[in-house]
């Protein structure tokens, strides 16, 4: 017979919540000083009657259980279908809860091995991928050369490079002398237009003044 939650933590199953919740305290503490894989185990084990345990509801569910006797197989499948319906209120504390759970090789093996195929199978749908693409772009080069008569990218190819013209410091001081040339146009320009105007201006104020001198002498 497997040992119920009660033996496991070592305490009555008439204990009350605090009784086992300091009894798991103390198992928790003697297995972390064992270390091990084994107290690993037993750490998890524990871990997980005290999630149990430690509800009203779940603990009276376990207890109902417990209270007929029955085959070792009967009980086994008792239990499994107990943790199907605890499990949706206790998953959620169970993950979020720190601790190391045992290794299993068997499982670790039996999940590595399935992401291994998920890789194979990407990696060929990748090739597929990549053969599909390829064979894309040769019908349309294919359809491109037949409607054109060339294939495409000739035209640039054909086109001579554009070579760059090699500097030259003549031509540097040219274009300067012709760039200072212009900026003093455009200063001269720029005088000139003001004067102008101030001579128009000097123009109008004066043929204000004679005209009131005119009508001051009429």
């Amino acid at each position: 017979m497997k040992k119920t939650l009660y033996e496991l933590v070592g305490v009555p199953s008439t204990a009350p919540r605090e009784i086992i919740g300091a009894a798991c305290k103390r198992r928790i503490a003697r297995l972390e000083e064992q270390g091990g894989e084994e107290a690993k185990a037993g750490i998890y084990a524990i871990r997980e009657a005290w999630d149990i345990l430690k509800d009203d509801q779940t603990r009276a569910a376990y207890d109902a259980s417990l209270a007929t006797p029955q085959p070792e197989a009967v009980i086994d499948r008792q239990a499994a279908a107990f943790v199907a319906q605890v499990a949706p209120d206790t998953l959620v504390k169970t993950l979020v809860k720190p601790r190391e759970v045992p290794r299993d090789w068997a499982r670790i093996g039996k999940y590595a091995g399935g992401a291994l195929m998920a890789l194979v199978f990407i990696a060929i749908f990748a090739v597929n991928q990549n053969a599909r693409v390829a064979a894309h772009k040769r019908l349309e080069a294919a359809t491109y050369e037949a409607e054109h008569g060339e294939p495409p990218g000739a035209k640039k190819a054909a086109e001579p490079a554009k070579s760059a013209e090699p500097f030259s410091a003549e031509k540097a001081e040219q274009e300067m002398r012709e760039r200072e040339a212009a900026a003093r146009e455009q200063v001269e320009r720029d005088q000139q237009k003001q004067e102008d105007e101030f001579r128009r201006k000097l123009d109008q104020d004066n043929n204000a003044n004679r005209g009131s001198r005119r009508n001051r002498n009429r």
